[in-house]
């Protein structure tokens, strides 16, 4: 699990580096879906940001995020499934 999360952060901060480079972009404001009305680059939502991610970071970078994610969380889960039904178990 700490693999996972470990992988996890590498990956999401690199996708972060990726989606930061919007504001450097000769463009920026063409390319803006959620805040049309942005006049400095300060006023960029997260939401543009992270679908810039999407369509510059590399492919492997995007898929070791969402899988690392999804199996952190999974594995989340579980554990505190098998912590709550172990601490609640009926006594007879």
């Amino acid at each position: 699990m700490i693999l996972s999360l470990g992988i996890f952060s590498y990956t999401f901060f690199t996708f972060g580096w990726i989606a930061s480079y919007l504001m450097l972009e000769d463009n920026w404001s063409e390319m803006l879906i959620f805040s049309k009305d942005a006049m400095t680059p300060r006023d960029i939502s997260d939401l543009d940001k992270l679908i810039y991610g999407f369509q510059h970071a590399p492919l492997a970078v995007t898929i070791l995020m969402i899988v690392s994610f999804l199996y952190a969380l999974c594995l989340i889960v579980l554990i505190l499934r098998r912590i709550l039904l172990t601490n609640y178990q009926p006594t007879n």
